[in-house]
């Protein structure tokens, strides 16, 4: 075959090292890393999709628009994840808390100043400046609902924080299910793998008839040891299981 212009044989060597670095060594590396993050990936696409609707960025675009439904296919992948939430309903529920997420994101939080001008600043109006000063206020907070600060900001935990700390819960219990599941996945496999390497120390040789109830709940306190614990509660709690425990633990 006829070699075209810049093209090389096979045997030819490279005489640029940068250029037999970048297609022995660079090439080789990008295309595995590429096959990697394919291949862990392409699986979980469905569903990061679904995922992505619940972004707060993506709920303020929702109100923005005033998007009064969905895509049919919308949330389908969560609904086969989460057990216990209906898809007509999450749909339904997403719908209505787009369209006052913003004002209850703004109301969390008082303003920084609440009048908008000083005592000592104040200067004598007339009714009609009064009037036009209200009719003004009033305008701009009906445009200014969409706060520009609060589309950067606002996390997915500051959405769970808001439907937990308010009860909203109890309004919208399929939303708060799948924020429930979507604040719950880990960022990496490090935390599964660190439970893993827990496993080999505890169940030891000499552990090896420890039962399956015992090895998760060693597994919990020594996964979790981050989380506060009231240890006189957990007395109390232990103590009423059993009448010879609340005689021997319990005083008074």
């Amino acid at each position: 075959r006829k070699i075209l212009a810049g093209e090389q044989t096979s045997d030819e060597k490279f005489d640029s090292v940068s250029e037999r670095f970048k297609i022995n060594t660079y090439f080789t590396v990008l295309d595995q890393i590429i096959a990697s993050f394919n291949n862990r990936f392409n699986g979980a696409r469905e569903i990061l999709k679904d995922l992505t609707l619940l972004s707060p960025k993506r709920i303020i675009e929702c109100a923005e628009n005033k998007l009064s439904k969905l895509p049919i296919d919308s949330f389908m992948y969560i609904t086969q994840w989460i057990d216990g939430i209906n898809h007509e309903q999450l749909i339904s529920e997403y719908i209505t808390f787009s369209k006052c997420f913003t004002e209850l994101i703004n109301s969390s939080t008082l303003p920084t100043n609440l009048h908008k001008c000083q005592p000592n600043e104040a200067v004598a109006l007339s009714d009609e400046e009064i009037i036009s000063t209200d009719e003004e206020s009033i305008e701009s907070h009906e445009k200014s609902v969409i706060d520009p600060e609060t589309k950067n900001e606002t996390t997915v935990l500051d959405v769970m924080q808001l439907l937990s700390n308010h009860d909203l819960h109890t309004a919208f219990p399929n939303l708060f299910l799948a924020y429930q599941g979507l604040c719950t996945l880990p960022a990496s496999s490090s935390s599964a793998e660190r439970c893993f390497s827990k496993v080999k120390i505890i169940k030891t040789r000499l552990r090896s008839t420890m039962n399956q109830s015992r090895l998760e709940s060693l597994m919990f306190l020594s996964c979790e040891r981050d989380i506060e614990i009231d240890i006189e509660q957990t007395i109390d709690t232990f103590a009423l299981t059993s009448h010879l425990l609340k005689k021997s633990l319990m005083f008074g």
